[in-house]
């Protein structure tokens, strides 16, 4: 077990029905949670699932869990050519290598801890979409679908909105309520209801000003943009400040946490016990403080 802190950038996963009339496959079946969590204990005790995605090969491979703690193994397939020593002369050979980050997923609060390793993977955006998209395809077989979103730090949003000298557009991305009595309650009905009238996916609102006299106020949008920074969703903000304009996004925001890194070795007992206190104070925006490596 290696004793340096690495980070990981922390991520909902919300899984929806694709529609709001329920089908007889998820009458049948358990409930969407459970259903989600079958599969990641699949991965936990399998050891080894193989993904194919294009022409692109994935690897998962469990490695621990601790009650609705998992800790997995996410890997690409990468060939690599390296130089040898031959008779002559040095020689090229081609071999395949599994560049992988680690993953700790939280089913008791839907939360997915990602490691940040360029090596593997080049933006940590990248990991995750492979992750939604593996868990899009399999509960899509019972009339679901996932999205993953990342969890906002809990202060930088309104840093970004106190310090701008003007703000251009605000774009949000909400996903349909997924978690019960999770979130703003005016909110969630209204979610609920569009949800139950149009059978959308997500909500996106767009406001704009194009003289940057945007007012971004938490009396009047301040439960809104928690619900996406909270519960799941994103954020698109365009403004200036000192005379530059800038955007920034809930994927520039994500909260991270760090860990011991994992190697062939487990997790001992006190570091998943730390995990479990983390992943708790992270799944509440009021409780998600920015950390220092």
């Amino acid at each position: 077990m290696s004793n340096k802190k690495v980070p990981f950038s922390a991520y909902r996963y919300l899984v929806t029905a694709e529609s709001n009339q329920s089908t007889l496959i998820q009458q049948i079946n358990l409930p969407k949670e459970d259903l989600f969590k079958k599969m990641i204990e699949e991965i936990t005790f399998a050891q080894k699932i193989d993904w194919t995605k294009g022409n692109k090969r994935y690897l998962f491979f469990g490695k621990q869990n601790m009650s609705n703690i998992h800790i997995i193994k996410l890997a690409r397939e990468s060939n690599e050519i390296i130089h040898v020593e031959g008779e002559t002369d040095i020689e090229k050979k081609g071999i395949k290598e599994a560049k992988y980050v680690v993953l700790v997923v939280d089913t008791e609060h839907q939360i997915v801890l990602v490691e940040n390793k360029k090596s593997a993977f080049s933006h940590v955006t990248t990991s995750v979409n492979i992750i939604e998209g593996y868990f899009r395809e399999k509960m899509k077989s019972f009339d679901y679908v996932v999205n993953m979103y990342p969890l906002a730090s809990k202060n930088k949003f309104w840093n970004y909105v106190k310090e701008a000298d003007a703000i251009f557009e605000l774009t949000l991305e909400m996903n349909s309520p997924n978690m019960p009595f999770f979130g703003d309650n005016d909110t969630r009905e209204i979610l609920s209801l569009l949800r139950d009238n149009t059978n959308n996916e997500t909500l996106e609102i767009s406001i704009k000003n194009n003289e940057g006299k945007l007012k971004i106020a938490k009396e009047s949008l301040g439960k809104y943009i928690d619900y996406v920074r909270e519960v799941g969703g994103k954020y698109w903000l365009k403004y200036s400040r000192n005379g530059s304009i800038e955007t920034t996004k809930s994927d520039d925001d994500t909260f991270i946490t760090y860990l011991s890194g994992i190697k062939e070795e487990k997790y001992a007992e006190e570091e998943l016990d730390n995990i479990a206190d983390k992943l708790t104070s992270i799944h509440k925006l009021e409780t998600r403080e920015d950390e220092i490596k």
